[in-house]
């Protein structure tokens, strides 16, 4: 597993009559130091709602 993983806010929305998918990073989680699980860390001052995705890292970030 990597070091860490992004947490992501997932948003449809449509263009050119076809509907996508957009991402938005709202913090990251990290595997537990003891026991199975994730710790979450959302970004400060962020309100969120919805979907939420977890995905490994990647070079390009998620904008």
């Amino acid at each position: 597993m990597p070091k860490h993983l992004n947490v992501l806010v997932q948003e449809p929305f449509e263009s050119g009559g076809e509907m996508k998918t957009s991402y938005t990073k709202v913090g990251v989680a990290f595997p537990r130091e003891k026991g199975e699980g994730l710790n979450f860390k959302i970004t400060m001052g962020t309100s969120i709602s919805g979907d939420l995705v977890v995905f490994p890292p990647r070079d390009q970030e998620y904008s």
